[in-house]
């Protein structure tokens, strides 16, 4: 039975507790502020009219205007729970003076109290649903919301219409109902103190965070942070809209009500229960509050969980511009019921639902600011403008509130197109991407962006130290524009010469090589500059354009410094000076010796020299002469010949590719494995395919990102190799992700139709990962396996990446990258907005496999999820034998390491033949244990 009403309530196990305390909460409070608010409109109707009810709007709006300013301060300030407890205080203190006031029929003949009621009835609801909001989404995330959210509000709901009930059986005088709603609230303020004292919350991402800076809190911040977000500004306009449909369709059934129970005397203070109105209202807010709460129940977060949140965020627009389209044309009382129904109904259990679960997309650090202002300072000025357009006589009420529901629902589709990517933007404040190049950063930003880094970046180069300076010239070279260049070259002018030269090399390697505005600087430093070392590297710089003529180069053949030497050399072997062809022919033949004597030195700084002039004037033929550099016992030789190399290669040097395949494998500098890429690339080889991608387990982002572009180059041939790789779960996910981004490039619909079958069996994996983690300790107890533990954990978490790696490039997911690291993050809304963000991208067939993983369900359930899909539970031996056959080198190392420390029979046999097919870091690995 209690696994049933779990199901039924959409509850968890353990979570039982906890739920009906935020429950009974909602309850307690709504029955007592609705009591009060309720009876008003009764008693508001009954002895001044709805002809004043214009007045009574424009007051709360400005009270509304004035309390939201201090809520704002409030919680910025203050604990939740404290501002909770401050309101409660003074509702008790109101209606204790209320009760007086009637006793001593003070203010009844006046009329003061009764718009003091009303006022105080609606000011107290809209603070007191502030409160308890934000006071529980202390303790929730976005996928807790989706679920709880509607109980809670349906608890709310249960209070109104134990309200409407109090009202339909006319029992109670005001006077008693004014001591049910103190109780009530004494009652209210127990159950929050008993909340903060046993339930833990769950804090944002920036909670904790004292080093924050203060503008953060000013109202300028908060101004720019909401013009900034564009779903935030469309989710107030929402609010501000719906608020106005709110008090305009309240002010026409309340007429219709009034019209149609229009008493024939004037009614004295007293007796106010049994009216007919009283009974009517009574009636009609019980039937609603029971329909929002079978709704809010049983049909709310089933309707988010099928058809998504987005989804829900027109069916009160489009029922508001129904009722109006017909109130405008019959006066019968349907209509004013109908409107009724959407104010007291809709509008709470989807409209307001939606709120708080919108919320969530607004950026984190502002939430409960934009909260208050929305719900204590927008809607209290849509309460006003409603209030001076019922004034307004010459407006139809009813002709209003049908343009304004069409407005409504043009902006509820609005929401819904950028609520996605809302959550996106409040995720990305949460990670970094390591894998974009400096030019994929500026595509990801505006027009505004761009122009403002190109403003910082070029007061980086003219006010900054040299690594500043050089860091500001890679983004300012990576914006290929001509403009900026030329900025750049007038502010390089002020260099000092180290600086030059490495901007110089900089040059030499963008898309700016031989621009003129480039070459005509540098004979301007060549005049002015008296630097040998800036006066070599501009040498260097024009020799390997061609533009270094022999007679101005020659003289520099015997220099002491290296660069005009080389520079030299250059220029008399490529010049595309107009010579004579005996000259031509001698010079050659001395730039062959002089390089010759280069590369036959003992000097490093000499060989790197000549590798380097072999690497701009040598041809593929020549490539035999460089690749013994390539095994040189310093690096900076290897480099410089594989440099040398990558520029001379072409689709001739196919047999040198297994040299270059394997010390790509096996080497560990950035520079050396990007040259041997750039090598393979220019060979263009399909046949590699598997080669490249087998080696890129340990590759650095750059070199991925190369290996890529080089794969893709290759054309549709490397297709099925690419499909068979991705496919292969033999293979290392960082192999099996790079297949599949080049895969995704060239034949996105191949990798589209083995999707799914893919992702099926990476689930299978991560639940096996999932499962022992939390197992096998328990399997074990004797045994500390804490390592063994971590590592199934990492490896869980490996195989996710590893999906939603392949449903981004697959075309399911926007940021694949972003989501992998804010999966990893111990922040639960973090995690919550991610699961959010995959529940709106994937195809429902995926997430439905997906959502187990990555959702919020209870570890026992995908414990029993796991076994209940026909897997046995493993021993140790049998869990450590299966990790030493995974591609993942941490796992086969796990393994070794635990069936070792064990002292597992046969462990010597079975890590030698794990040696027999690894690689040369599990070698020395299994070497050292070997030994012990």
């Amino acid at each position: 039975m209690k696994g049933f009403f779990r199901k039924l309530f959409n509850v968890y196990p353990g979570e039982e507790k906890n739920a009906l305390r935020f429950a009974g909460l909602g309850f307690l409070w709504a029955m007592a502020v609705t009591s009060g608010l309720k009876f008003a409109d009764a008693l508001f109707l009954l002895h001044v009219g709805a002809e004043s009810l214009p007045t009574v709007y424009t007051l709360i709006s400005c009270g509304m205007l004035i309390i939201s300013s201090f809520l704002l301060y409030a919680f910025h300030v203050f604990p939740t729970h404290r501002i909770f407890l401050t309101a409660i205080s003074i509702g008790i203190c109101f209606y204790t003076f209320a009760y007086f006031c009637l006793l001593s029929d003070l203010g009844t003949e006046s009329k003061w109290l009764w718009f003091a009621l009303r006022v105080f009835g609606s000011l107290s609801f809209a603070v007191f649903i502030t409160c308890y909001w934000t006071f529980i989404d202390q303790y929730h995330h976005l996928q807790d919301a989706k679920r709880l959210y509607s109980l809670f509000s349906s608890m709310i709901f249960l209070g109104v219409a134990s309200t409407g009930t109090v009202m339909r059986a006319g029992l109670l005088e005001f006077k008693h109902v004014i001591f049910i709603i103190i109780g009530l609230l004494l009652l209210t303020a127990y159950w929050i103190l008993k909340i903060v004292k046993t339930v833990p919350p769950v804090h944002d991402e920036n909670e904790g965070e004292s080093h924050i800076n203060q503008s953060h809190n000013s109202l300028r911040f908060l101004i720019r942070s909401i013009l900034s977000s564009r779903f935030t500004l469309l989710l107030m306009l929402s609010n501000f809209l719906t608020f106005l449909l709110l008090v305009i369709t309240e002010y026409n059934y309340l007429s219709a009500f009034d019209r149609h129970f229009d008493p024939t005397h004037t009614l004295s203070v007293g007796g106010e229960e049994d009216a007919s109105l009283t009974l009517f209202l009574g009636q009609w807010v019980a039937l609603v509050s029971v329909g929002n709460i079978i709704f809010g129940l049983f049909i709310y977060s089933r309707l988010v969980r099928r058809f998504g949140l987005t989804s829900l965020l027109m069916c009160s627009p489009a029922i508001l511009l129904f009722t109006f389209s017909g109130w405008s044309l019959n006066d019968s009382l349907i209509f004013p019921l109908l409107g009724f129904f959407v104010v007291e109904g809709t509008l709470y259990v989807i409209d307001d639902s939606n709120f708080n679960l919108l919320l969530n997309a607004v950026p984190s650090r502002l939430k409960y600011k934009i909260r208050v202002t929305i719900e204590s300072f927008f809607e209290p000025i849509g309460m006003l403008m409603s209030a001076l357009l019922l004034s307004f006589s010459p407006i139809d009420s009813k002709v209003l509130g049908l343009i304004l529901a069409a407005c409504a629902l043009v902006v509820a589709f609005a929401l819904r197109a950028h609520y996605l990517k809302a959550i996106y933007l409040n995720l990305a404040e949460n990670a970094i991407h390591f894998q974009r190049t400096v030019q994929g950063w500026f595509k990801q930003m505006s027009n505004k962006e761009q122009k403002s880094a190109e403003i910082y970046l070029l007061a980086m180069a003219k006010h900054g130290d040299e690594k500043a300076k050089l860091l500001a010239v890679e983004g300012l070279l990576g914006f290929e524009n001509q403009n900026l260049l030329k900025k750049l070259l007038h502010q390089a002018d002020t260099w000092p010469s180290p600086v030059k030269m490495k901007f110089i090399e900089m040059l030499s390697q963008s898309c700016f090589a031989g621009d003129e505005q480039i070459l005509d600087h540098l004979h301007a430093w060549l005049h002015d500059e008296k630097d040998v070392n800036l006066k070599g590297s501009i040498h260097f710089y024009l020799a390997r354009l061609g533009l270094l003529h022999p007679e101005k180069a020659i003289q520099d053949l015997k220099s002491r410094n290296l660069i005009l030497r080389g520079a030299a050399i250059i220029s008399l072997k490529k010049s595309w000076a107009h010579l004579p062809p005996a000259t031509a022919t001698l010079n050659r033949t001395l730039a062959a010796q002089q390089l010759q004597l280069l590369l036959d030195s003992s000097d490093e700084n000499e060989l790197c020299m000549g590798l380097t002039i072999a690497g701009a004037t040598f041809s593929s033929h020549d490539m035999d002469i460089l690749i013994p550099f390539l095994l040189n016992s310093s690096l900076n030789v290897s480099r410089t010949a594989a440099i040398a190399i990558a520029q001379i290669a072409d689709k001739n040097s196919m047999r040198h590719a297994p040299v270059l395949i394997s010390l790509l494998a096996t080497g560990s500098d950035n520079e050396f494995r990007l040259a041997c890429l750039k090598a393979l690339g220019k060979m263009s080889d399909s046949t590699l395919v598997k080669d490249i991608i087998g080696a890129s387990i340990h590759f650095r982002p750059n070199e991925r990102r190369l290996a890529e572009t080089i794969i893709y180059n290759m054309g549709l041939r490397t297709v099925p190799a690419l499909l068979s790789i991705t496919k292969d779960v033999t293979k290392h996910d960082r192999c099996r992700v790079l297949a599949g981004r080049i895969l995704g490039q060239l034949a996105l619909p191949q990798l589209q139709a083995n999707l799914y079958d893919i992702i099926g069996r990476e689930i299978e994996r991560a639940y096996f990962y999932f499962y022992y983690h939390h197992t096998i300790q328990a399997q074990n107890p004797e045994i500390d396996l804490r390592i063994l533990q971590d590592a199934l954990f990492n490896s869980f978490y490996s195989v996710l990446d590893f999906i939603i790696q392949l449903l981004g490039i697959s075309g399911e997911l926007e940021d694949c990258e972003l989501l992998s690291r804010c999966l990893r993050s111990r922040n639960q809304k973090v995690r919550s907005q991610v699961v959010e963000a995959l529940e709106k991208t994937c195809e429902n067939k995926i997430f439905r496999q997906l959502q187990p993983l990555v959702g919020d369900l209870p570890m026992e359930e995908k414990i029993r999820t796991y076994l209940k899909s026909g897997h046995k539970p493993l021993s140790l031996s049998q869990l450590l034998d299966k990790m030493s056959q995974s591609p993942s080198q941490l796992d086969q190392i796990m393994s070794a390491t635990l069936k070792h420390r064990l002292g597992f029979p046969n462990w010597r046999e079975s890590l030698r033949k794990q040696m027999s097919s690894n690689e040369e870091i599990f070698h020395h690995f299994a070497y050292e244990l070997l030994e012990t």
